[in-house]
């Protein structure tokens, strides 16, 4: 007997291969301004983190849909909420250490942040074709 997977997972899941596609871009230019600006390993560091980041950001954000789909209408729109403003404030806390450590480039830690947008918008353009 297969346990189905819920259909907010497999949607999520089907979002990978085009993370990995602008991810892949990213540090590709990443490497490159690596070497443009002799070896500034702080580049590399801010991209490894703003990237793990927004995979957990990502991670909870799914885990807290399935969480809510099994709850109220209006228990679930509370839930759904409350977990945005613990998101963002986990954000924001992540991207202000980002800001005071001198070992973390904060403008390659904030540009993973916009993956998800990113991904989403050429996934609907790729299907909508």
């Amino acid at each position: 007997m297969s346990k189905r997977k819920e259909p907010i997972i497999e949607e999520m899941q089907s979002l990978r291969p085009y993370y990995l596609a602008v991810n892949g871009v990213f540090f590709a230019v990443v490497l490159t301004l690596f070497f443009a600006f002799g070896f500034d390993y702080t580049l590399i560091i801010g991209g490894i983190y703003g990237n793990l980041i927004c995979v957990l950001n990502f991670f909870i954000l799914g885990k807290t849909a399935q969480i809510a789909v099994r709850k109220t209408p209006k228990a679930a729109q509370t839930y759904m909420n409350a977990m945005y403003c613990v998101r963002y404030l986990g954000l924001f806390l992540a991207m202000t250490i980002a800001a005071l450590v001198p070992f973390i480039n904060l403008y390659t830690a904030l540009i993973p942040l916009l993956f998800p947008k990113i991904t989403i918008t050429i996934r609907v353009l790729r299907n909508k074709t």
